[in-house]
């Protein structure tokens, strides 16, 4: 089993979700998704979700809430995807590696399903906790 993976929706109470626009280098794409990492030995699920979440868009998320605890691939890897949902507490500076991502932006949530059809949204775990998001939400 691969080291597992937790990620964090952080919403600000305007309807609106942090993403992060972002290449990967293995589909060779651009697209919006949200902070997510390995989570290091030691670290709860909820601990790494907080920490990618600062390092890579310099905000901090308040009080995490579960949404989900996924296999998004399970036909070709065996991972497990914590997928957590918080408001912005606040923003703490940079993010530490600015190499993450190009820009990190504030997207309504009312754009996801467009940018999903424009496949601006690809990420197995992105799709999964803005739809569970939004879902709860609404």
């Amino acid at each position: 089993m691969a080291r597992p993976v937790a990620a964090t929706v952080m919403t600000d109470g305007e309807g609106r979700a942090l993403l992060m626009w972002r290449h990967r280098h293995v589909t060779d794409t651009w697209g919006w998704e949200i902070p997510s990492g390995r989570i290091e030995e030691g670290e709860s699920p909820e601990q790494a979700a907080a920490r990618e979440a600062e390092e890579e868009t310099g905000w901090r998320p308040g009080p995490l809430r579960l949404l989900v605890a996924s296999q998004p691939s399970n036909g070709s890897v065996n991972t497990v995807h914590y997928i957590f949902h918080g408001q912005a507490a606040g923003h703490v500076g940079d993010p530490v590696d600015r190499s993450e991502a190009e820009r990190v932006e504030w997207v309504p949530l009312a754009e996801v399903g467009g940018l999903i059809a424009k496949g601006e949204i690809v990420s197995g775990p992105t799709l999964i906790g803005l739809l569970m998001t939004t879902a709860h939400l609404t």
